[in-house]
């Protein structure tokens, strides 16, 4: 019998996935609580998998998520919901992208020879 290998729990997507799935049940202030906690440790493994585009837009996501600006006098201002956003979106749609392309690549069948 040939192993059963499930290539997404195989992967360090899921650190990538927990970020994605906090900043929907948490919001941006979760993302950024959770990766001060994770900062070393997310994205030096997807690049070590060879998921550098993965590695880039999680730091991309965790840095706009913890983005605050400051008015003329210093104070936090609210940061920018679009940019925040897109980093969010971006991350998800790659997500979703590598990991169906992992599944795909797991079903061809290996050639006999």
């Amino acid at each position: 019998p040939v192993p059963v290998v499930d290539v997404i729990a195989e992967s360090p997507l899921w650190r990538v996935r927990r970020l994605v799935e906090l900043g929907v049940s948490g919001g941006r202030r979760a993302v950024a609580e959770a990766a001060r906690d994770d900062a070393a440790s997310l994205a030096g493994p997807l690049r070590r998998a060879g998921l550098t585009t993965a590695a880039a837009l999680t730091s991309a996501l965790v840095a706009e998520s913890d983005r605050r600006g400051r008015d003329a006098f210093g104070r936090l201002t609210d940061p920018d919901p679009d940019r925040y956003a897109w980093a969010w979106l971006a991350a998800t749609a790659h997500l979703a992208a590598t990991e169906r392309e992992l599944i795909r690549s797991s079903w061809v069948a290996p050639a006999l020879g």
